[in-house]
């Protein structure tokens, strides 16, 4: 099977289509309402992601104490290289999420009701060295416990895409993480999400990680995207449809082995989606048999067929807000 690291694929599958408006449709950041709340709650981390073309690194909060929150709010979580909002007009400038709260917020919700900040950098020759680390998901996880504890919700979903499903499934089920960080606990299940959305997820792992794949941080076989190199008598072929050998219980990277084995269900409704013509993932999503994409015990799941890897997230908005108002 064909070898390409990770840097040269996410180059690959850039937005190509370059905006004569060069307006922004969705422009944040978090509100200073939201800011200042959570410097007054002892949050220290940069969830504003300033970096991030100034107002582009994050979104979401009230603009004032008298703004009223209606819809259960729902937070966003990008992928590797990513960001929370679009980050520029150029063929190599990510999207992030602004084709979907720009719809959700033309259908009733508000800046009080959606949230998301940047992790990572949206440089593709680092996506290589981004992993399921603690740095990571410890500052994910109390990025939702602020949203949570800010909007006083008592029920919140999330939207989630490419490693972001990875992320945001292990931030709701909390837990110990053993990673190339140091080890770390995330602490007790969160247990008032109502819909999980995960988009085109390696949720066990990616086919371009097995063998020498393991080089890359991204891919190890600690808390990386490794997908096992054999199953039963299958070596090194982890992406055909149809293998060659029966296969059962391959061993994979131990976060996901972890994550995939706990049996708490990351919400009310659990829905994964994946298109058959993934650029990023291949192999028409397949890893020893399965699709990667589909998260263990999903309520609802479906195929998209020529989306590549960014338009599960980018064409995909409808589809988003039905499923988080269960229409």
């Amino acid at each position: 099977m064909h070898r390409f690291t990770l840097a040269i694929l996410l180059s690959l599958h850039l937005p190509l289509l370059v905006v004569a408006s060069q307006e922004f449709k969705v422009v944040g950041p978090l509100t200073q309402h939201f800011q200042d709340w959570l410097a007054k709650n002892g949050y220290t981390d940069d969830f504003v992601r300033a970096d991030n073309m100034v107002t582009q690194g994050s979104y979401g909060g009230k603009t004032s104490d008298a703004q009223q929150i209606i819809k259960s709010p729902v937070i966003f979580i990008h992928g590797n290289s990513d960001a929370a909002l679009r980050q520029g007009f150029g063929r190599n400038d990510m999207l992030g999420w602004e084709n979907t709260i720009d719809y959700f917020l033309k259908h009733g919700y508000t800046s009080a009701e959606l949230y998301a900040t940047s992790w990572g950098n949206t440089n593709p020759n680092f996506a290589s060295a981004r992993t399921h680390d603690c740095s990571t998901t410890q500052r994910l996880r109390r990025f939702l416990q602020a949203v949570l504890d800010y909007t006083g919700a008592d029920k919140i979903s999330l939207v989630t895409h490419s490693m972001g499903v990875t992320l945001g499934r292990k931030i709701i089920k909390g837990g110990k993480i053993q990673a190339d960080d140091g080890a770390c606990d995330l602490g007790v299940p969160i247990r008032n999400v109502d819909v999980f959305v995960g988009l085109s997820g390696g949720n066990y792992g990616l086919c371009n990680c097995e063998g020498a794949g393991t080089i890359e941080p991204t891919c190890n076989k600690q808390d990386g995207l490794w997908p096992g190199d054999s199953c039963g008598m299958n070596y090194l072929d982890c992406g055909l449809t149809v293998l060659p050998f029966p296969c059962s219980g391959p061993t994979y990277s131990k976060f996901l082995t972890d994550l995939n084995g706990d049996m708490q269900q990351e919400a009310k409704r659990v829905v994964s989606a994946w298109s058959d013509g993934d650029d990023l993932i291949m192999y028409g999503t397949i890893v020893w048999g399965k699709s990667t994409c589909l998260i263990p015990r999903s309520t609802d799941k479906k195929t998209y067929v020529t989306y590549t890897h960014m338009e599960t997230k980018e064409l995909t908005y409808e589809d988003q807000y039905n499923w988080v108002n269960r229409i």
